[in-house]
């Protein structure tokens, strides 16, 4: 890779989420990526076209007793963007081109 493709690579994107009952796992994950796109989140493809956004928030839900997850990540291609979910409410995102 030369120079000048390094410098216009983009870093990967990392953002930590609280899991606030009012945002879903899958409605962060679509409001990062529209976020590193610059565009509005209802312009994007499905979240679904890339990866089952229910099993995806049943992987990360609490254990039946309650307990958190401590352990664990899913990475999937969506909307142009390498995402990467982690059981402690990170969403890291990489841009394809990048990879």
């Amino acid at each position: 890779m030369t120079d000048n493709e390094q410098s216009q690579r983009r870093p990967a994107n990392s953002r930590r989420f609280d899991g606030s009952a009012d945002d879903s796992l899958k409605t962060r994950i679509i409001s990062h990526v529209a976020a590193q796109k610059n565009v509005d989140s209802t312009s994007l493809e499905p979240l679904y076209e890339a990866i089952d956004p229910d099993a995806l928030e049943d992987l990360f839900a609490p254990h039946f007793d309650g307990t958190s997850r401590t352990t664990g990540r899913v990475v999937f291609a969506y909307s142009g963007y390498r995402v990467t979910v982690t059981s402690d409410g990170d969403i890291q995102t990489t841009p394809l081109e990048n990879l």
